[in-house]
C-alpha cells in the first residue's frame, strides 16, 4: 500500500471521528441546555391524561333578542382517578362511597343513582327505563350471570354484593354503595374519564368535602353549566328539557358517529373534532320540545383538557382545546305576546267552564299570516319546567295533562270552526253564489234522519249563515258537496295533516269513506252532513285550525309554519341557519269567494255572537266559533256530553297579519271561548303602534 493511500485513509479517518465527535456535542448540547425544560418536565411527570370538557349548551332567544333560555354555573361533585382509592383496596372505596352518600342524605340532596335495580314499595325491581343497563350488568361484562336478562333483582343485588365486597352493610346501604361502584363501571371510570357523583350541589356542601379531603380523596368538583329559565311556565311546552342521554339516544348518536367517520373525504383533524365530540354515556341530551329539535346545534364543541402528574404528585391541568358554548337559538316566539296570551287564556277558560265535574285546559296559537312563523303557543295547564324532573311522576299521572302540548299535539272535533272551509268549497264548485238562500226552520231531515240547529234563523245567504253559524245551511251544503269534494278543500287547507312544524304535532284526521270503513264501520249519508259542521271523525289541532285561517285571510297561501327563526353563533357574530318561508301550497280559488267567506267572518265579530266580546278590540279583526260535543267519564265512572270550545280569527280584516286559534276545553260555548282573543290582538297592535311611533321619534333606531 502507497504512502499516498495510507495519508488519504488517516486524513478521512480524522474527518469522520471529528464529524462524530461533533455531533456528540451537538446533541449534548441540545439535550443538556436547549431541550433541558422540556426534559426536565417529562422527568417530573409519571403520567400525561387528556380528558373531555363538556361544552355549555347554547341560549334560547324570543323573535326580539330577549332570553328564554340561558345558564348558570353550578357545582358538579366528581371522583378524580388519580387520588381516589383504587379498585383493588374495594374496602376503602365503600367505605369513602358511604360516607359521602350519608352526607348526601343528611342534607336531603340527591346523588346520580344509576342501578337497573330499585327499591319500589320495600320490593326490589328491574328499572324498566334502564334496561340498557340492565342488560350491560348482567352480562359477561360485568357480573356475568348465567340466566343473564333473565336474573331476578335479588340476585343481581347478591352478586353486586358479592363483587365489591359489601356483606357488612344492609341490603339497603349495599344496594346504595353498589349503585355509585357499578356507575363507575358502566362509565368507564379512569384517569381520562373522571365520575360525576352528584350534579348541582349547594356551594355550602361543595366546602364541607373540600375541607374533608382526607377523608375524600379523589373527591373534587367541577363548575357546570345549568339550564336558567326567563320564565318557569310560561314557554315550557315550546322550550323542553334536558336530560341524561339514554342507551338508545347513546346508541343512536353512536351508529351517526360511525357513519360520519367512514367518510374517507374527511381530515386528520375532521376525525378528531368528531370523535372529541362524540356523546357519552353520562352525557346531556335535548328530551323534548327546543331543546330536543335543535340538539345538534345547541350542543356545543367539546374541549380537551391535559392532565399531567408530577413525580412529586402534583397534578397539573392546561386546556390543549378550550370548549366552545353550542350555537344561540332565535325562535319565532314573541316573549310578551306569549304571556299575553297565557294569561287572557287562563281568564278565559275560568270564566268559561262548563262542568263542575271536570277541569279547565285549553289551548292558543298566533301564527304570521304572511311566513307561517308562530308568535305564541299556549297549552293549559302547564308546569314548572325548573321543577320537571322532581314533580315527574306527579305530573304523568294528572288527568288533566299539564305536560301535554295541546297546541300541536292534541286534535280536537273542530265544530263550526270547519264552516269557512264548506262555504269556500261549495262557492268554488258553484254550488251557491253570494246571492244563493237557504231557509231554516231548526231541522234538517236526511232520509230517517233528523239533525238540530241552535236556532231558526229563516233565510240565509252564506255570509249570513257564516255570521250566525246556521248548522241547516251547512246540512245543505255537505248534502249538495258530498265528502270527497269537502275533503278536496279540507285537504288543501292543511286539515287533517302534519303541518311540518319542528316539534311533534298529531296528524289528525278528516272525516272519509275510507277512515270509517278502516275502522269496520258503514259511511252513511249523516256522517256526510255531521262532518260538514266540523263533527263526525274530523280531528284537527289548534295549529292545523290557525294555519287554515292564515290561509282564508292571507288570499290562498298555505304557508309551514316555524318555531325556529335563526341559528346564530354562541357570540351572535356568524349566522348558522336561517328558516326562510315557506310555501306548501296554494288554493288557486277565487278571490272574490274568498272575499265572501272573510265578510262571513267579519260578520261574527260585527254583529254576530262575539260583538259583545270584541267591543274593545284596538283592530278590526274577523272570525269564526265552534263548539263539538265528547263524551267524558268522571272520577266516580258516570258518563257525561261535555263541550269543547273554538275559535279562529285574523286581523286586520283588510291586511290580515296574524291568525289565532284558541281551544278551551269543557267549555261553555265558543262564543265564550272567543274573549281570550282580545288582550292578544290589543297587545300586538297596541305594541306595534308604540314601536313605529318611537321610531319615528328616534331615526336612530334601525
Amino acid at each position: 500500500m502507497s504512502i499516498e493511500i495510507r495519508k488519504r485513509r488517516r486524513v478521512a479517518g480524522t474527518v469522520i471521528i471529528a464529524v462524530g465527535f461533533l455531533f456528540l456535542v451537538f446533541a449534548l448540547v441540545k439535550t443538556q441546555i436547549i431541550d433541558a425544560d422540556e426534559y426536565k418536565a417529562a422527568a417530573k411527570s409519571l403520567s400525561v391524561s387528556s380528558s373531555v370538557v363538556k361544552a355549555s349548551r347554547g341560549e334560547i332567544l324570543d323573535c326580539n333578542g330577549v332570553a328564554l333560555v340561558t345558564n348558570r354555573q353550578g357545582n358538579s361533585i366528581v371522583f378524580k382517578y388519580a387520588d381516589f382509592p383504587e379498585s383493588k383496596d374495594q374496602a376503602a372505596r365503600n367505605e369513602l362511597i358511604y360516607s359521602l352518600i350519608k352526607l348526601f342524605e343528611k342534607n336531603n340532596l340527591e346523588w346520580i343513582d344509576r342501578l337497573p335495580v330499585v327499591y319500589s314499595g320495600g320490593k326490589l325491581v328491574v328499572d324498566k327505563e334502564k334496561d340498557k343497563e340492565f342488560e350491560y350488568m348482567v352480562s359477561e361484562n360485568m357480573l356475568e350471570l348465567s340466566k343473564g336478562v333473565k336474573s331476578t333483582p335479588e340476585e343481581c343485588l347478591d352478586a353486586l354484593i358479592k363483587r365489591y365486597g359489601l356483606e357488612a352493610y344492609s341490603k339497603e346501604d349495599a344496594r346504595k354503595i353498589a349503585s355509585v361502584c357499578f356507575g363507575m363501571k358502566y362509565l368507564s371510570f379512569s384517569v381520562s374519564s373522571p365520575y360525576t357523583f352528584a350534579e348541582d350541589v349547594p356551594s355550602e356542601l361543595v366546602s364541607t368535602i373540600m375541607e374533608m379531603s382526607d377523608t375524600y380523596p379523589g373527591v373534587s368538583f367541577e363548575s357546570i353549566s345549568y339550564r336558567e329559565y326567563s320564565d318557569k311556565k310560561s314557554f315550557s311546552h315550546i322550550l323542553g328539557v334536558v336530560g341524561s342521554i339514554s342507551s338508545e339516544e347513546y346508541e343512536a348518536e353512536n351508529n351517526l358517529l360511525n357513519e360520519k367517520l367512514n367518510d374517507d373525504t374527511l381530515t386528520a383533524t375532521e376525525i378528531l373534532n368528531l370523535k372529541n365530540n362524540a356523546y357519552s354515556l353520562d352525557d346531556s341530551y335535548g328530551k323534548s320540545g327546543i331543546e330536543a329539535a335543535m340538539e345538534s346545534y345547541l350542543r356545543g364543541s367539546n374541549g380537551v383538557k391535559t392532565t399531567t402528574i408530577e413525580s412529586d404528585g402534583s397534578v397539573v391541568e392546561d386546556y390543549s382545546i378550550k370548549p366552545v358554548q353550542g350555537n344561540t337559538v332565535v325562535t319565532t316566539i314573541d316573549a310578551g305576546l306569549q304571556k299575553v296570551a297565557a294569561k287572557a287564556l287562563a281568564d278565559m277558560l275560568v270564566d268559561n267552564k262548563n262542568s263542575a265535574y271536570f277541569g279547565t285546559a285549553g289551548a292558543m296559537v298566533v301564527l304570521n299570516c304572511k311566513t307561517g312563523a308562530v308568535l305564541a303557543n299556549v297549552s293549559l295547564p302547564t308546569y314548572d319546567i325548573t321543577r320537571y324532573y322532581i314533580d315527574y311522576e306527579k305530573l304523568s299521572a294528572d288527568k288533566e295533562s299539564p305536560l301535554w302540548n295541546r297546541g300541536m299535539q292534541s286534535a280536537y272535533a273542530p265544530g263550526s270552526t270547519m264552516k269557512p272551509a264548506v262555504a269556500l268549497a261549495a262557492l268554488e264548485e258553484k254550488e251557491i253564489t253570494v246571492g244563493s238562500t237557504c231557509y231554516c226552520n231548526g231541522t234538517y231531515v236526511l232520509e230517517d234522519q233528523t239533525f238540530k240547529c241552535l236556532g231558526s234563523h229563516g233565510h240565509l245567504n252564506v255570509t249570513t249563515a257564516l255570521e250566525k253559524s246556521c248548522n241547516i245551511f251547512f246540512f245543505e251544503m255537505g248534502k249538495k258537496l258530498g265528502i270527497d269534494k269537502m275533503n278536496k278543500y279540507s285537504n288543501l287547507l292543511g286539515l287533517g295533516q302534519k303541518t311540518g312544524i319542528e316539534l311533534p304535532e298529531a296528524e289528525g284526521m278528516l272525516a272519509s269513506v275510507a277512515n270509517k270503513e278502516a275502522a269496520g264501520q258503514l259511511w252513511l249519508p249523516g256522517d256526510t252532513v255531521q262532518a260538514a259542521i266540523g263533527q263526525s271523525d274530523n280531528l284537527f289541532t289548534p295549529l292545523q285550525l290557525a294555519n287554515y285561517c292564515a290561509t282564508i285571510a292571507n288570499g290562498g297561501t298555505r304557508y309551514k309554519p316555524y318555531i325556529i327563526k335563526s341559528v346564530l353563533s354562541s357570540d351572535m357574530s356568524e349566522i348558522i341557519y336561517e328558516t326562510e318561508p315557506t310555501v306548501l301550497n296554494t288554493l288557486n280559488v277565487s278571490e272574490t269567494n274568498l272575499n265572501i267567506v272573510r265578510q262571513g267572518m267579519r260578520q261574527v265579530i260585527t254583529t254576530g255572537s262575539c260583538k259583545t266580546a270584541f267591543k274593545d278590540c284596538l283592530i278590526d279583526a274577523a272570525g269564526k266559533t265552534g263548539t263539538s260535543q265528547l263524551k267524558r267519564t268522571t272520577a266516580s265512572g258516570v258518563t257525561m256530553v261535555c263541550n269543547n270550545g273554538f275559535f279562529i280569527s285574523f286581523a286586520p280584516y283588510d291586511d290580515p297579519e296574524i291568525a289565532i286559534a284558541i281551544v278551551a276545553e269543557n267549555a261553555l260555548t265558543g262564543s265564550n271561548t272567543s274573549k281570550a282573543a282580545v288582550p292578544v290582538y290589543n297587545y300586538y297592535f297596541g305594541q306595534k303602534t308604540k314601536y313605529d311611533i318611537d321610531r319615528t321619534q328616534n331615526t336612530l333606531i334601525p
